[in-house]
């Protein structure tokens, strides 16, 4: 898997942006999204993350929206591709994001510090699923006990979303799997996390952007394009 992505590093805008270009939004609209999601919420909680943990960081497009809206955490970015946690330290570097730490995943998370705030975006449906129990069971012996994960992923329910994945994501890795929701939810559970329902996101294209206001109405309708759910360590 490593390998695969190790060669995406250098072109992983123009991959993404075939994987996004039928919906008529720039790929800015699907990183900026998520972590404006993840803010919303916290917001309601009145949770101001200090230590935030970006788990399958990639080439760290998503970490000058992390900065930008949780100013003053100190970020952290794994990946298991060595070449794109190099390029996520040159992109940050150009983006005035120098601050943020990035390094690759071996065995176990290479920092020496604990988070309460762990982001995972369109990660778990690459790697098998035997391993998704024990890697949530490893992010979390690092977690402290009041934090929160948040797991976005494609949502097996949409037609496009099927679509998509089948013309661009299976081609580059052969192994990945859209995740049920239920899923998520039950490998959270197992290792000691309180969940929420699932959250359904992304529903209208650019073309019916007059419609965007909606979306935060048919969050329980399983037609969006993406989902995520939110967990808590359970006390």
């Amino acid at each position: 898997m490593n390998a695969e992505f190790d060669k995406l590093a250098n072109s992983y805008d123009n991959w993404h942006g075939e994987l996004i270009k039928g919906s008529g939004f720039g790929r800015e609209y699907f990183l900026e999204y998520k972590v404006k999601e993840v803010a919303r919420v916290l917001a309601r909680q009145n949770f101001t993350p200090k230590n935030i943990l970006d788990f399958g960081c990639g080439v760290g497009d998503v970490e000058p929206y992390l900065q930008r809206y949780f100013p003053d955490a100190n970020i952290f970015g794994v990946d298991i591709s060595a070449e794109s946690i190099e390029t996520a330290k040159r992109n940050a570097a150009a983006n005035g994001c120098e601050k943020i730490n990035f390094a690759p995943l071996v065995e176990t998370i290479p920092f020496d510090t604990t988070f309460d705030l762990v982001f995972v975006a369109g990660v778990f449906h690459h790697i098998p699923r035997t391993e998704h129990q024990q890697i949530i069971s490893m992010i979390k012996t690092q977690l402290t006990q009041n934090a929160k994960i948040f797991i976005f992923e494609l949502n097996p329910y949409n037609p496009a979303t099927r679509h998509v994945f089948a013309k661009y994501e299976k081609p580059v890795d052969r192994n990945a799997n859209l995740l049920p929701p239920a899923h998520i939810k039950n490998i959270l559970r197992t290792a000691g996390f309180c969940t929420s329902r699932s959250i359904y996101t992304i529903f209208f294209p650019h073309a019916l952007r007059i419609f965007l206001p909606m979306e935060k109405y048919l969050s329980r309708v399983p037609l969006g394009a993406h989902y995520y759910i939110f967990g808590e360590v359970a006390k």
